[in-house]
Formats: C-alpha cells, structure tokens, sequence
C-alpha cells in the first residue's frame, strides 16, 4: 500500500511519499520537485506539467493554469469574472452555471470542468508518484487552503475521485505545516505542562495564511487560523508587471497589454526579478529580446523601489497576524516561534514585518516549497494500516461559523441555532433533539457570509425521514447527529434522524 500527499498549489505541486521509514519529496520526469500546476492542450495530444509550462507563450489561448481559485465556483461568481479579466484562455458557464475552461483540443472545441482540469494535474502527479514508488497509488492526503468553503472542498474530492484517487483526507495547509514541524520534535513539554506555542505563516504565490499551533508532546492543536485569500507573490509579480508597462509605453511607446505573448513574457520576467532582489539590494537589470514589433526593452529596479511599489502590500500582512493573535487569545510573549512557509515569504520585506510584529526573528526550519506536501504525506501515513507511525493527534479547528435552521411544525416558530462557532475544534459531532410528528428538512449554512471569501453561504439541506407521531398521537423524540469530518470538508454535516 502507498502512502502519498499532493500539495496541489496555485503556481506549482509538489509530491511527497513515504518511503525507506522516512518522507520524501519525489521528482518528476524532468528530475523537478515541482510540477507545474499548468495543463496544455494541442492538435494531437495533452501536455501536463512542465511540457504544459513550456507552451505558456506559445500555445497561451489552450492553456490553463491559475485555476485553483476557480474550484467549485460559478461563472458568475465575482472572482470567476475578476480572475477572467488576466487569463489568456476562455472562460464560459457549463451546463449547470459552474464555470469551465473553453480550448481546442485535437481539432475541436473542448469546455472542461474545473473539476476535470484539477484531475488531469492529479492524474500526471499520481503518474509521477508510482513511477517512484514503483507500485499503484490509490489512497492519498490533498492539501487545500484553510479558507476553502464546502463547495471547494467537494470539488476538489471530486476531481480526485475522476483521477482515480481515493483521498482519505483533505488537509488544511497550514495544518500540514504543523504536523510536518511537530511529529518530529523530541522536545515537546508533557501532555499535562503548558503547551509550546507556533505560529505558522504561509504566504504562497496567491494566499496567505496563518495558524496558531499549540503542541505538546504527541498531540498538536490548532488554536485559530486567519488569512487573507487575495493576498500573494502574484501580486508582488503585478505591481512590476504594471510598472513596466507603464514604463516601456513612455520610452518604447509599446502597449504591452494589447498583445497576450508580451504580456506574459513580462511576467514571467519580472516573476524572476523579484526572486532576484529577494537576495541582492542593488539594481537588477531587466531585458526581453524582440519584445514587441522586434524590439528589444531594457529597465532596472533595485529592492528599495520594489518595496516602495509594494508598500500596501506588505502593510497587509499585518491584519491576519493581529486577526490570529486576537482570535487565539496570546500575546507576542507567549509565542515559542515562528515559523514560516511558501515562497512569497522570502520577500525581505514581507519576512521583516513578520519578525517586526512578533518581535523575534522568523525561524526557517522547514522547507519553504515542500513542507505542506510532507505534511499530507505523514497524515497518509498516519490513516495507513501499512505503515506505523508514532502516536499524534490532531485537532484542527473550523475557519467560519455553522448554522442550523428549520422549519418548525404549526404551533411553534421556526429555528435556528449555530452548532459549530469559528475556530470551533474538529472532528466533532453534536447531537440535537427534536419533537416532531412528520418528516422535516435541516438547512445547513455559514452564520456570517460577510466574512466569506465565496458568494454562496449555503452549504446544503438534509432531510430528516421516517418521522412519525407516537401511538398515543404525541410528538415523538427525533435526535440528529450533526457532524464535521477532516477528511470530507470542515463543514460537511451528515445528518440523520432516529425515532424514539
């Protein structure tokens, strides 16, 4: 039996096994840790990954990428229209309003689901995982970003049950992170001495999330989570990609934004001058030969006017940590580190105001790029039979708030109750008692949809069957299980009545 977790990012993926008594991050055929989280469509065949990449420029109108965000959205859901604006490839709403990639593929017009484009990337890393194991994989641990809603989370077990996984469960990123940095630790205080307290930051290529961790030995425990979903690298990216727009159109008087092949060199380009002057404070040239119209731009930036373009920017790195802190009830002093994760986080800047808040220096213990794949991986390890693994717990907790409403019967008002506050621990269950005489429906949504980064806080209905009244024409007693499971979504209720 394999033991493998997909850390399925915005910009790339990484995979993890276990292997040898230990974790591994594994390589693709091209010998990268990372595969690009890219998939490319041609006359003759469908290219994933690296080869999927290397298309971007040329083949830009039949290749998606930066699709993560669009999981289990609707055409028309703002974002979907927001993130559709930069994207060369088309966008249109399927059959039942979700949104879908529109490219030709072997001479005719294709629309996939987002579903199915997360599966073809999943199918490639599955492919990449056995031909390393050298052996079939079936289960596995998806990573998704702690501020995912039910309808993400089920698009994105859907779109592993099209590539033949059977995921066991899916984990929140930062959640992985803690694991990855906890089960090894040796020096954890005891489970009844006052726990070591880690925040975990992760600011990824189009996120940025943060956790409160307290960990004692054998067991770690998520005390509150912030983010702030619009927030990352790819934002650092467009604030040069807009600056030198602005700037080669006065001095080479070229529109870069009218022509999609310009457009994406530059950011590709000033993707790797902000990588450049994450390690060097003087001026990095930038230069892109046969740009537009045959020629050949030239420009500079030094970090101190990057960060200077980017000064709102870091200033938002602020508010999830004061969000975090507030909502897990500590203060900079109890904090035992820092830890910090994804590749935006090598951004001086952004590294500098996290030491500045917590007034200690950031801690980089972990693999920036790997360490969430790894995470997922243990967690695999952790539900095989196959494998034994040290006894460690985890409780995650729940990012928004879960009401329950109902209908009541003819002589009482209808109600409401919220089962499940924000940062609620889980798994858990709550079992509720109702006294009815005929079948009744259960609905299920997000009790504060202002704070929701999705349109939708519904999350479903449940109806409650085989209720009757009692021999002596008495309400009988109906008892619902309301519960939320770490390996379906945070807040996926299963419930059921049982007449008494």
């Amino acid at each position: 039996m394999s033991v493998v977790g997909f850390d399925v990012g915005f910009q790339n993926s990484y995979i993890a096994v276990a292997r040898g008594g230990g974790i591994e991050t594994v390589t693709n055929e091209f010998t990268d840790r990372c595969t690009p989280a890219v998939v490319s469509f041609g006359p003759k065949n469908r290219t994933i990954g690296n080869a999927a990449k290397n298309q971007l420029i040329t083949n830009a109108k039949n290749t998606v990428f930066n699709f993560k965000r669009l999981n289990g959205r609707s055409f028309q859901d703002p974002v979907v229209q927001s993130e559709r604006a930069n994207l060369p490839y088309d966008l249109g709403p399927l059959q039942d309003e979700r949104v879908g990639a529109k490219v030709m593929y072997m001479d005719q017009e294709h629309q996939f689901s987002m579903e199915q484009i997360t599966a073809m990337l999943l199918t490639k890393m599955k492919e990449i995982a056995e031909a390393n194991l050298q052996k079939k994989v079936l289960d596995c641990v998806i990573s998704i970003p702690s501020f995912f809603t039910d309808a993400e989370r089920r698009s994105v077990l859907d779109a592993a049950q099209i590539a033949g996984l059977n995921c066991l469960r899916l984990m929140n990123d930062t959640t992985a992170v803690a694991l990855n940095y906890g089960i090894y630790k040796q020096d954890l205080p005891a489970p009844e001495e006052k726990p070591k307290n880690v925040i975990f930051v992760d600011m990824g290529h189009s996120a940025f999330q943060v956790s409160a961790c307290a960990f004692n030995k054998g067991k770690l425990k998520m005390l509150a989570t912030a983010f702030d979903p619009y927030l990352g690298g790819r934002d650092f990216d467009q604030r040069l990609v807009e600056y030198f727009c602005t700037d080669f159109k006065s001095r080479y008087r070229l529109d870069v934004k009218s022509r999609v092949r310009a457009l994406l060199r530059l950011q590709q380009e000033c993707e790797k001058l902000k990588k450049l002057m994450s390690s060097n404070s003087t001026d990095i040239p930038l230069n892109i030969e046969c740009f537009m119209d045959d020629k050949d731009v030239y420009g500079k930036m030094n970090r101190a006017q990057f960060e200077e373009l980017c000064a709102d920017l870091i200033e938002r790195v602020l508010v999830p940590l004061v969000a975090v802190m507030e909502q897990a009830q500590l203060q900079p002093q109890d904090i035992f580190a820092v830890e910090i994760v994804g590749g935006a986080t090598r951004i001086p800047a952004v590294k500098m105001k996290i030491a500045k808040f917590f007034g200690k220096e950031v801690s980089t213990t972990l693999n920036a790029d790997e360490a969430v794949a790894r995470g997922c991986a243990l967690q695999c390890a952790i539900l095989s039979p196959a494998f034994k693994v040290r006894e460690f717990s985890i409780t995650d907790v729940m990012p928004f708030p879960v009401t329950l409403a109902w209908n009541s019967e003819a002589d009482e008002p209808n109600g409401c109750h919220e089962v499940f506050c924000k940062n609620h621990s889980f798994p858990f269950s709550k079992v509720i008692t109702f006294y009815r005489k005929n079948p009744f429906v259960l609905e299920v949504f997000y009790s504060d949809p202002t704070s929701l980064p999705y349109p939708e806080a519904k999350i479903g209905e449940f109806s409650v069957q085989n209720v009757s009244p009692q021999e002596d024409g008495e309400k009988s007693k109906v008892k619902v299980k309301v519960c939320e499971y770490t390996w379906d979504c945070e807040c996926v209720l299963s419930c059921y009545g049982s007449e008494s």
